[in-house]
């Protein structure tokens, strides 16, 4: 199928739309020595890099050498891309959110080259299943289920949460890989976890927990900005750190808040101390990650070789 049309204002700019035999990927390139996994799609200069292509999983784009492209302009579910190839190469992520049902999603490319021609195709990215673990927990009633008076106050703090997370800064503010905010803390494997709170109220654990003595220092994971610090009424006291390009870092539970809105923090820096605030059970760092609207596990990102 041939589609050609015109771009406004550029009349002799050929565009095709070409389907090139649209591809599952099942195979990969191979391992790299981190035991990653690497694959480049044929016809596409770009190289991805990830854990696994499942749910909760972050994903590396990397763009190739090739002289004659200006830009790929890239779109995986409701993610959009633009990968430039001027100048320095600059990586890229894309999420695989937690809900995500294991079929095969499109990937869709454009291409600009360098004399003006635009060519449009697809793949498919085949995403596998993933099994999460489920708990119950027993909490103060309060917590378990919201009083009708904190109704207000936690709609509220939703779509201040939701507003943070749908700016999307224009540029990297990170320095290579992210890294653990609590380096000495025992992570527990409860991503994605299916929680039933006094065998009532369920819910998904979008980050994972990690445990540590109450007052000790969590570092921010990556350098960034501030973005939101405060005290919600689930997660307690909250930092969110806005990354670039759509990636965030969030958490909770903090005792105290060493950071405010809008203050820069580089890779490591104390942003709070550990605490029980919030809906917890004792002393933990609860750690998620949003990749755009995609919730990953922090774990996979902090896999990927950013530089």
């Amino acid at each position: 199928m041939d589609d050609r049309r015109k771009r406004p204002g550029a009349a002799k700019t050929a565009v095709r739309a070409v389907w090139l035999g649209i591809l599952a990927v099942a195979a990969f390139a191979g391992l790299d020595e981190s035991g990653l996994q690497k694959t480049i799609l044929p016809g596409v200069p770009l190289e991805f890099s990830f854990r696994a292509l499942a749910p909760g999983e972050a994903i590396l784009v990397k763009p190739l050498a090739d002289p004659s492209i200006r830009r790929i302009d890239l779109r995986f579910r409701t993610q959009k891309r633009q990968v430039e190839f001027d100048g320095e190469s600059r990586t890229i992520l894309l999420g695989i959110d937690l809900s995500a049902r294991a079929q095969a999603y499109f990937l869709e490319f454009t291409i600009e080259r360098r004399d003006g021609s635009r060519e449009s195709f697809f793949r498919k990215l085949s995403v596998g299943p993933r099994e999460f673990p489920s708990t119950r927990l027993t909490v103060a009633p309060g917590m378990a289920k919201a009083p009708p008076e904190e109704a207000e106050r936690i709609e509220r703090e939703a779509a201040l949460v939701a507003s943070v997370l749908s700016v999307v800064s224009p540029e990297w503010l990170g320095t290579g890989p992210f890294t653990t905010p609590l380096p000495e803390g025992e992570p527990f494997p409860n991503f994605g976890q299916r929680r039933l709170y006094n065998n009532d109220v369920a819910s998904v654990h979008s980050g994972v927990d990690i445990s540590a003595p109450a007052g000790t220092p969590a570092r921010a994971a990556n350098s960034g900005r501030v973005v939101l610090a405060a005290n919600l009424y689930y997660s307690g006291n909250t930092v969110i750190i806005d990354h670039g390009l759509g990636v965030f870092t969030y958490y909770g539970h903090f005792s105290k808040i060493l950071v405010k809105r809008g203050q820069p923090v580089k890779k490591g820096e104390v942003i709070a101390e550990v605490g029980s605030t919030g809906r917890s059970t004792g002393p933990h760092l609860h750690w998620s990650v949003r990749v755009l609207d995609s919730r990953v596990d922090p774990f996979s990102l902090a896999a990927l070789p950013l530089e």
